[in-house]
């Protein structure tokens, strides 16, 4: 099957879940032995001019708002599948509408995300599927390792995913020791200069945050925005962190977790490469 697969950006532009994510759906589905044309803001417009069994569409924000007539050519397609990643807040209610409503299968994260989809734009969303961020369990698994942490935080810093949360939780509790590892453009080091019980670490690879995880003891994560998945939680819940500080009423992972059971969850994450493409195959 000859697909192309349209988002914002991918590994190489930017390293962040959503990316992860679409690289190890593109993996599986070129393993299974379809031909894989991925499609981000900055390729070349002849990809459009092509054929294609079907299309599936990710992250679209720039993509939209700089070549709107590429949207136009994914919503008409008879082959779209649609994997949504984010709250797809960048399009106006009609677009939006015509966007899902396209689509022979529309995948979300979690049972949350389809919920806050619902509440924000209504009940305008058919074929629905959930299938969960991939995750290499194999890598993401508890071990008897030394808890060597208290509290950690692995990820992007930003405030919309809970920086003035997490100075504000180190602040009021100076008696837990909180280690940062993670990335922002920004200097990290002054977010948290006056803060003595953090102790900021930089970005580490996936291996190293599996590590990370299994060696702690507790995890912190209070974001602004729904998480619709939040790969970090995820990852942390698969290598047996059991104690969590911040607001799971945003994050879908924590939930789904909680709803099926952890290891039922694993399974999903496990599996959710295989899943995503034997659900397309049956629409095609």
């Amino acid at each position: 099957m000859k697909v192309l697969f349209v988002s914002d950006f991918s590994l190489e532009h930017n390293i962040g879940g959503a990316q992860v994510s679409n690289q190890s759906i593109i993996e599986q589905g070129t393993k299974n032995g379809h031909e894989i044309t991925l499609h981000n803001f900055d390729s070349s417009y002849t990809d459009f001019l092509c054929s294609y069994d079907c299309i599936i569409s990710s992250n679209l924000e720039v993509i939209s708002r700089k070549n709107p007539d590429k949207l136009n050519f994914i919503i008409n397609h008879p082959n779209h599948f649609r994997l949504e990643h984010d709250s797809c807040l960048y399009l106006d209610i009609d677009t939006r509408k015509q966007l899902f409503s396209s689509s022979k299968i529309n995948f979300f994260l979690s049972q949350f995300h389809i919920s806050f989809f619902e509440s924000m734009y209504g009940n305008i969303f058919d074929n629905v599927e959930i299938v969960a961020d991939p995750i290499d369990t194999q890598l993401f698994k508890p071990s008897n390792k030394e808890k060597i942490y208290d509290i950690v935080y692995c990820g992007f810093l930003h405030e919309l995913k809970g920086l003035n949360n997490l100075i504000k939780f180190a602040k009021q509790n100076k008696h837990r020791k909180i280690d940062v590892f993670g990335w922002t453009p920004r200097n990290s080091i002054d977010f948290f200069k006056d803060l003595e019980n953090v102790k900021y670490h930089g970005k580490v690879n996936h291996e190293k945050t599996a590590e990370i995880y299994q060696q702690s003891q507790a995890m912190f994560h209070h974001p602004i925005v729904n998480e619709p998945f939040c790969r970090m939680t995820a990852e942390a819940l698969l290598c047996g962190v059991e104690e969590f500080h911040g607001d799971e009423r945003k994050i879908g992972s924590l939930q789904e977790c909680k709803r099926l059971g952890l290891k039922d969850f694993s399974q999903n994450c496990h599996n959710a490469p295989e899943i995503f493409w034997d659900k397309i195959n049956s629409k095609i």
